[in-house]
C-alpha cells in the first residue's frame, strides 16, 4: 500500500490555487457574471438620467416657458363659480296679452366667510334677528326639537339615555340614527315651551345659514322691503357675509285663471324637487335653482328657464366673499300660448254663473263641476279649457287640469264614431233604416231609446240620437241576428273592433297635448257580455277625458284628421321676436272613409237643424252641428253619521263645432253628476245653453237679456230608469272617477 506524502500548509495551498485558476468552467461563469451586473447598472444609470433629462425639460418648460399659461389654469381650477338664475320667460295669449309675467323683489342673502366658526354664525343669527323681522312661526315640532337638542344634547344623553342603551349604542346594536330618535323622543312640549321667541328666530335664520346649496348664496329673507335692504347696506361691517341681490317671481295678470294649466315653479329655498333632482343636476343644474314643477312651467322648463348667469366667487382680505360676473346670462325664452284670454275669461264666467244659479236645486244637488274645451280644429289650438268646481261652502274654484286627467261616461256624444264604423265596415248603408221600438234579449232587460222613435235612418239616428240604431250596428259588427226574446250570439272580440274605431276618432287614447300628466280615462279590460258590447255603441262603458271629446270632434269637424291639441304655438326672443321653437300641427291619423264621415256630418247638423234634439243651438248668429249625450253614472255620498249611500246620477255632454260648413271652433262640455235619477224628471242638457251663450259671445253677440234656457229633449227616462216601458242604456254601470 502506497501512501501519497503528506503535503506541508504552503504545498496544499499552492495546490487549491493551482486547481481554481485551472478551472476554465467556474472562471467563465465569473466573468459572464460581472459583465452581465455592470451592462444593468450602464443601462439603469442611462435611463436614470434620460428620465432626469425629460423631467429638467418640462420643468423648464413649464416654469420658464409657460408660466403665464399654467397660472391661469391653476386659478381656472380652483375657481368657485356661482350661478344664477334669470327671469324665466312669459307666457302670452295668442293677441300678446301677459298670462305669466315676472315681478321683481330684492333678497337678503349669506355667504360664509372663510374660517367663520359655528359660534360666530349664531352671534349674527341673533344680531340679525334682533334688527329684522322674522317668523318664527314656520318653525315645526321637529325644528324645535333639533333646537332643544343642540343647546341640551350633554344633559340628554346624561339623564334620558338609559344606560342599557349606551351600551348597546357601545356594542354597535344601536346606530347613531337610533341614538338620534331617542334623543328627539324624549324631548317633551315643557322642554321647548322653554325656547323663547328669540332664540326661535335665531335659529330660523341660522337654519337658512346652514342650508345646503352645494356653494351657492343662501336666502336669509326673501321679498324684502326697500328700507330692510337700505338698513343691511347701512350696516354690512356688522353683518359679515350679508348681501342684498334682486330676484323675481311669477305675477298672474289674470289671476287664478288657467292657473293650474300654466303651472307653478319653485322658489329658491324649495330648490329642485325631489322627484327630478339627478335629472336636472345631470343638466348642470344647481340644487337651489327655480324649475318649472307643473303644468306649462314643467313641460316647457328648457325654452323658460334661459340661461344662466356666473359669477367667479372671491374672498377679501377680511374674508369676504364677493362676486365678479362671468357670464351675464339671459332671460328664458317667451311662449306664445293658443289660449285667449278674452274668451278664457267669458268661459270661466259662464261656468260660474249657472254653477251658481243651480246650485239650490233639488234635481241637481250633486252638480258640483262643468267642464269645457274651445278648440281650432284646424290646428289643434286649445282657446279655452274651463272646469268650475262649486264647493261645499258655496265658492267657485278653478280646476282647469281636470280636462285632461278626470274621466267621465260620455253617453251618446260617441254615436258618431259607431254610425262611421257601422258604414265603414260595410255592416250598413247609407240611409239604411231600423225600427227603433226596443231590443229584448231573452234573460235581460230590455234596451230601448230615450222614447219610441219608429223608423230612422243613419242621419235620424244622429240627430234623434237612437240606442236602437246603434245597437244594431253592434250586433251586426259582430256576426249576430237579433231575434226578439231569442238568445244573441256575437263574437266576443267586437269590443276590440270597435276601441279601435274609436281610437281613430281620439277616444280612448292620449291626444298629444303639451302637459305632463294627461290621462287616457277610464278603459275597462275583456268585455263578458252581449250587453256590454251594446253599451260600448252608446258611450256607456269607456269612460273618456274632455279633451279626448274635443279631439274626437275637432277630428269631425276638419274633415277626418285627428289632430294633436296644443297649447303652445312657439316660442321666441323677448325683444327681438326670432321665432326660435315652433309647436307645429301634427297631423295623427286620417279617416279614409270620407263619405261616411259625411253621414256622420250630416246627423250632427240635423241634431241642430233637422228636428233633431239640440235644437236649443238654432238662435246663435252661425250655423253649427251638434250632438247631446246622457249617461248614467253614480256617486258615493257620505252622511255626517259617516254612512256612505249609492246614489244614481246622469252625466250630461255635447260636442259641437261651429260654422257647420268649414268649422272654426269646435266645443266639448261634460257635466258629471248633472241630475240625480229617479227625481221624477228630467231636466234639460245645460252644455246646450253654454254654448249657446258662448257661441254668441264668440261672435260678439249681446247675451245680457238672453236668459232663456234652451229647451230640448233629453236621452234620459222621465221617470223610473228601471221600468221596461224606458229605455235601458246599459245593464251595467260605468265606472265613473271617484268622486
Amino acid at each position: 500500500m502506497i501512501k501519497k506524502p503528506l503535503l506541508g500548509p504552503k504545498r496544499a495551498k499552492e495546490n487549491r490555487k493551482m486547481h481554481w485558476e485551472g478551472s476554465s468552467e467556474h472562471l467563465r461563469k465569473a466573468l459572464d457574471l460581472s459583465k452581465v451586473v455592470t451592462r444593468r447598472f450602464q443601462i439603469v444609470a442611462v435611463a436614470v438620467c434620460v428620465a432626469m433629462s425629460v423631467i429638467v425639460a418640462r420643468l423648464f418648460t413649464i416654469q420658464m416657458l409657460q408660466t403665464e399659461e399654467y397660472t391661469q389654469k391653476l386659478e381656472t381650477y380652483t375657481r368657485r363659480y356661482q350661478t344664477v338664475t334669470t327671469p324665466r320667460g312669459e307666457m302670452l295669449d295668442r293677441n300678446g296679452q301677459v298670462l305669466v309675467g315676472n315681478k321683481q323683489r330684492l333678497n337678503i342673502t349669506y355667504f360664509p366667510p372663510q374660517d367663520i366658526t359655528d359660534e360666530q354664525e349664531w352671534a349674527l343669527a341673533e344680531q340679525f334677528a334682533q334688527d329684522f323681522e322674522v317668523d318664527e312661526t314656520t318653525l315645526g315640532t321637529r325644528d324645535l326639537k333639533d333646537l332643544y337638542l343642540s343647546l341640551h344634547k350633554a344633559e340628554i344623553d346624561a339623564e334620558r339615555i338609559t344606560e342599557e342603551e349606551m351600551e348597546a349604542y357601545r356594542e354597535g346594536t344601536l346606530t347613531d340614527s337610533d341614538i338620534y330618535y331617542l334623543e328627539l323622543e324624549r324631548i317633551t312640549d315643557e322642554d321647548l315651551a322653554t325656547l323663547d321667541t328669540d332664540l326661535r328666530k335665531a335659529y330660523v335664520v341660522k337654519q337658512a345659514m346652514d342650508m345646503s346649496t352645494s356653494g351657492q348664496t343662501k336666502v336669509i329673507k326673501s321679498d324684502v322691503t326697500v328700507e330692510e335692504a337700505a338698513y343691511l347696506i347701512e350696516h354690512m361691517e356688522s353683518y359679515q357675509g350679508f348681501n342684498v341681490d334682486f330676484d323675481w317671481d311669477r305675477e298672474y295678470p289674470f289671476g287664478t285663471m288657467l292657473r293650474g294649466v300654466l303651472g307653478t315653479v319653485t322658489t329658491s329655498r324649495q330648490g329642485l324637487p325631489s322627484e327630478d333632482l339627478e335629472y336636472y343636476l345631470a343638466l348642470d343644474y344647481s340644487r337651489n335653482d327655480k324649475v318649472g314643477r307643473s303644468g306649462l312651467e314643467k313641460q316647457y322648463e328648457q325654452l323658460l328657464s334661459g340661461k344662466r348667469a356666473v359669477y367667479d366667487l372671491a374672498y377679501d382680505e377680511n374674508g369676504s366673499g364677493y362676486l365678479s360676473e362671468v357670464d351675464e346670462g339671459s332671460k328664458g325664452y317667451d311662449l306664445e300660448l293658443s289660449i285667449d284670454a278674452n274668451i278664457q275669461q267669458k268661459l270661466d264666467e259662464i261656468l260660474t254663473n249657472v254653477l251658481l244659479e243651480y246650485q239650490d236645486d233639488p234635481l241637481r244637488q250633486h252638480m258640483d263641476r262643468i267642464m269645457y274645451v274651445l278648440q281650432d280644429p284646424n290646428t289643434g289650438d286649445v282657446i279655452a279649457m274651463s272646469c268650475m268646481i262649486r264647493n261645499e261652502d258655496g265658492t267657485i274654484s278653478s280646476s282647469p287640469t281636470s280636462v285632461y286627467t278626470d274621466a267621465y261616461a260620455p253617453g251618446s256624444v260617441v254615436k258618431g264614431a259607431t254610425v262611421y264604423m257601422g258604414l265603414d265596415q260595410g255592416v250598413i248603408t247609407p240611409g239604411q233604416t231600423f225600427m227603433d221600438n226596443y231590443i229584448k234579449i231573452k234573460d235581460t232587460p230590455i234596451k230601448r231609446s230615450w222614447t219610441t222613435l219608429g223608423l230612422v235612418d243613419d242621419i235620424q239616428a244622429l240627430a234623434q240620437s237612437s240606442n236602437v240604431y246603434m245597437f244594431y250596428i253592434a250586433i251586426l259588427l259582430g256576426g249576430g241576428t237579433y231575434i226578439e226574446n231569442g238568445p244573441l250570439q256575437i263574437d266576443p272580440d267586437t269590443y276590440l273592433l270597435m276601441r279601435n274605431y274609436y281610437s281613430q276618432f281620439g277616444l280612448g287614447v292620449l291626444t298629444g297635448l303639451d302637459v305632463p300628466n294627461e290621462t287616457i280615462g277610464y278603459i275597462p279590460g275583456k268585455l263578458d257580455s252581449v250587453g256590454n258590447t251594446l253599451d260600448f255603441a252608446i258611450g256607456q262603458l269607456d269612460n273618456y277625458t274632455l279633451i279626448e271629446l274635443a279631439q274626437y270632434i275637432s277630428t269631425i269637424a276638419n274633415g277626418g284628421q285627428r289632430i294633436t291639441p296644443r297649447l303652445v304655438r312657439k316660442a321666441y326672443e323677448p325683444g327681438t321676436q326670432n321665432v326660435v321653437y315652433e309647436n307645429e300641427v301634427e297631423v295623427l291619423s286620417t279617416l279614409d272613409n270620407e263619405e261616411a264621415l259625411d253621414r256622420v256630418r250630416q246627423g250632427f247638423n240635423a241634431c241642430v237643424y233637422g228636428g233633431g234634439i239640440c235644437y236649443g243651438l238654432t238662435d246663435i248668429p252661425v250655423t253649427m252641428s251638434a250632438k247631446t249625450g246622457t249617461a248614467e253614472s253614480f256617486i258615493n255620498v257620505t252622511d255626517e253619521e259617516g254612512n256612505t249611500t249609492r246614489v244614481e246620477t246622469a252625466n250630461h255632454s255635447l260636442v259641437a263645432y261651429a260654422p257647420a260648413e268649414e268649422a272654426e271652433y269646435s266645443m266639448a262640455c261634460m257635466i258629471p253628476n248633472a241630475f240625480t235619477i229617479g227625481s221624477g224628471s228630467s231636466p234639460s242638457n245645460l252644455c246646450l245653453r253654454i254654448t249657446n251663450e258662448l257661441t254668441k259671445a264668440i261672435y260678439n253677440q249681446d247675451t245680457a237679456t238672453d236668459q232663456t234656457e234652451p229647451q230640448s229633449e233629453t236621452e234620459q227616462p222621465a221617470a223610473d230608469p228601471n221600468s221596461e216601458a224606458l229605455p235601458a242604456q246599459g245593464t251595467q254601470d260605468p265606472q265613473p272617477e271617484e268622486q
